[in-house]
């Protein structure tokens, strides 16, 4: 499969934007500055979670105690607490808090 063939994944948080495209095959999110989106909120683990590539989709698996929100494009809000869930079409995310305009991270995948 070719780098064509593949999602793309774009993270938006405040003035920030991360991708997960061509042959990257996973991004890292938590408050640690290392992280590859560094989400600074109260509820925000360090190593929160992380977006991996599997196939053609996009698998969002939670590392943290606080767990993670997921808001999917049919506006359900699912919680995930050390467990995953497929990521498809434009949504939000919230690190351990309930999603708020402050806190939602907004994911795309094309």
């Amino acid at each position: 499969m070719d780098a064509q063939e593949r999602s793309q994944l774009v993270l938006d948080w405040r003035d920030r934007r991360v991708a997960l495209n061509g042959d990257r095959q996973a991004l890292s999110v938590g408050s640690l500055p290392d992280s590859d989106l560094t989400v600074s909120r109260r509820f925000a683990s360090r190593h929160h979670a992380h977006i991996e590539r599997r196939k053609r989709s996009c698998v969002l698996v939670d590392h943290s105690c606080n767990g993670t929100f997921v808001q999917t494009e049919d506006e359900r809000v699912v919680f995930v607490r050390r467990g995953e869930i497929r990521l498809w079409g434009e949504g939000w995310i919230s690190l351990g808090e309930p999603l708020t305009e402050d806190s939602a991270i907004r994911f795309r995948i094309g």
